[in-house]
């Protein structure tokens, strides 16, 4: 039977790392927040490799000691309090003494600091032991330099993620610490894209836009209350909305924080303004008394507890909706905006890449869009495919696919959005209805999906810079070549932002932006994913994008070669998304229906 003994303090510190150090992201949260609560207002922060190799934060703050430096390894040591009653109203980020001898426990550690100018120390810790510690010049500040995170637990080091993720989650930290402190100067130097310098502003909105990409830079400001009760925020206004809620960001006294009651009250207050199934952008900076809320509740502090909620989550939404019903103004309560234009065309001829001259399948919303449709289905016929199989449609509306075996008749539309026809196969005649949006979205998908020639591109003059801030910029820079492959001709400009310089064809008349943001949220989303899921999710946004959409009315022989195209499809039950694309109805079915049979 084993007995209780006390732990090293090296092992005591791996455990904490545990709860403090998950990711050289959360590593870089904390230095950065203890060069603030110094009173850093210069910060240089340096990664390689995503932070496993090397994470570096300098800062301009007050400085330590060299005792000091002995000190700040120690558990529970720290300058932030003193006693039990200062936890009752902080103002700082940290408190609890136990970041840095985690942090130190599980890298090479380095602390260098001076509390008078030239006349610094340097601590050298290896794995959570301290090796020397020796006079070095250095001006007025701190520098902790931490290197080789976790390479002596192969256990914890197996469970960060690719560099890329990683990359891209300190940008993701990098973005809510700069945009809590708007005064402080920032240098970023990541070890892919040149650095980012970040001048101080007066006004965090300022920084929405290099931070979080152009889109957010549009978010509107708008203020509530005074100090030391202030609700201060920007919000998007009603013609911008996203599929998800990840771009909603809240602090409490310049803390990022994970709050549902604060997620509550934004839900409450922008029902009225946007869709049911879209999102708004919003940056929320709430200022309360430190006695009013609690940041002792979680081991990273993301959460806290306030003293009062329900008059917090009352004033969050009541300042929130007013700010949202004041842009809204004389519109709706919920906007319905009419669909973008939708292209469907798609050349697989490399010959024709030079000088594209496509129709597009809607240059408007009328009915005129058709004519281009026909040329599409023509030019689908003289041009090399990926299809399995051939065919020839008959003038009388009835077809037979030449591998199918099936003998299609095409008997009409409802709603202008639902082919009807009767298939006659070997097991006898059925009545197949079919989604003319999701039909055409899998017969496109899957010439996508499997072409064997490159899309052709149809230049942007001028090309279009899109912002997407430094953290989205990280997650999509591994699958660039990947959307070359597409058609889509990007590359990087900068730290955060990418110029298109080309689309695929059919795809020419929509807006890189708009791409761009959904492909980003799907990554978001999906967390890690591999070059052939992001390929396969890519194709399955541009042929949604692509495809006819409901209410449009196809004449007969294009709507019988629609269903003849997906009965050649490998799967022709389901569009890429998983939407059931037909319901089928056998003969003997519709009989039992109406009593002719038992």
């Amino acid at each position: 039977m084993s007995r209780i003994r006390i732990l090293s303090d090296q092992v005591a510190n791996q455990i904490a790392a545990g709860e403090v150090v998950e990711r050289p992201a959360s590593v870089l949260k904390e230095l950065v927040e203890n060069a603030l609560d110094a009173g850093a207002r210069h910060l240089e922060v340096t990664w390689e490799e995503g932070g496993k190799r090397l994470l570096e934060v300098a800062d301009d703050g007050s400085g330590m000691a060299r005792d000091e430096l002995y000190l700040a390894l120690e558990r529970h040591a720290t300058s932030k309090v003193r006693t039990a009653e200062d936890l009752g109203h902080l103002d700082t980020f940290g408190f609890r003494g136990e970041a840095l001898p985690s942090i130190a426990s599980v890298s090479r550690f380095d602390l260098t600091s001076a509390e008078t100018e030239g006349a610094g120390h340097r601590l050298r810790c290896e794995f959570g032991v301290i090796k020397e510690v020796t006079p070095t010049p250095r001006s007025r500040g701190t520098t902790v330099t931490v290197r080789d995170l976790f390479a002596q637990l192969p256990a914890r080091r197996r469970f960060l993620k690719a560099t890329d993720t990683e990359h891209a989650q300190l940008w993701g930290v990098v973005a809510r610490l700069a945009l809590s402190s708007p005064g402080v100067h920032w240098i970023l130097r990541p070890d892919r894209g040149a650095p980012l310098v970040l001048p101080p502003v007066e006004d965090p909105g300022q920084r929405l836009a290099p931070l979080l990409g152009d889109k957010l830079g549009r978010l509107v400001p708008f203020v509530n209350g005074e100090a030391p009760w202030q609700l201060r925020g920007f919000v998007s206004p009603p013609d911008l909305s996203f599929r998800d809620r990840n771009r909603l960001y809240l602090f409490v006294n310049g803390r990022a924080v994970r709050d549902r009651l604060l997620l509550a009250a934004l839900s409450e207050a922008w029902s009225g303004t946007f869709a049911k199934g879209s999102y708004p952008a919003a940056v929320l900076f709430l200022q309360v008394p430190p006695e009013a809320v609690d940041v002792n509740v979680h081991p990273t502090k993301a959460e806290v507890r306030f003293r009062e909620p329900q008059r917090i989550f009352a004033w969050v939404r009541n300042a929130a909706e007013e700010a949202w019903a004041k842009l809204r103004g004389g519109l709706a309560s919920v906007l319905e905006l009419p669909p973008k234009p939708m292209d469907a065309e798609f050349d697989l001829d490399p010959s024709r890449r030079a000088a594209p001259q496509h129709p597009r399948l809607w240059s408007d919303h009328s009915g005129g869009g058709l004519a281009a449709y026909q040329a599409m289905a023509e030019a689908f016929d003289t041009r090399p495919l990926d299809t399995v199989y051939t065919y020839e449609a008959a003038p009388s509306g009835v077809a037979e696919g030449s591998e199918t075996g099936l003998a299609i008749r095409y008997l009409g539309a409802f709603q202008q959005t639902y082919l009807v026809a009767e298939i006659s196969g070997a097991d006898g005649p059925e009545l197949w209805i079919i989604d003319q949006h999701v039909a055409h979205e899998r017969v496109l998908f899957e010439r996508l999906f499997l072409r064997r020639h490159a899309p052709a591109i149809q230049p942007l003059l001028p090309p279009q810079v899109v912002l997407v801030g430094p953290e989205a910029l990280a997650r999509l820079l591994p699958f660039l070549p990947e959307l070359e492959a597409a058609g889509m001709e990007v590359e990087p400009f900068g730290t955060d932002a990418l110029v298109v310089r080309g689309l695929p064809d059919f795809l020419a008349e929509r807006d890189p932006q708009t791409l761009l943001d959904d492909l980003m949220i799907r990554l978001e989303r999906e967390g890690r994913v591999d070059m052939n899921t992001f390929r396969r999710d890519l194709n399955a946004e541009l042929a949604c994008r692509a495809a006819i959409k409901k209410h449009h009315a196809l004449p007969p022989d294009l709507a019988l070669r629609l269903i003849q195209d997906l009965l050649a499809c490998d799967v022709p039950n389901t569009c890429p998304h998983g939407r059931p694309i037909l319901k089928k109805l056998t003969l003997a079915e519709l009989e039992r229906s109406f009593g002719r049979r038992v």
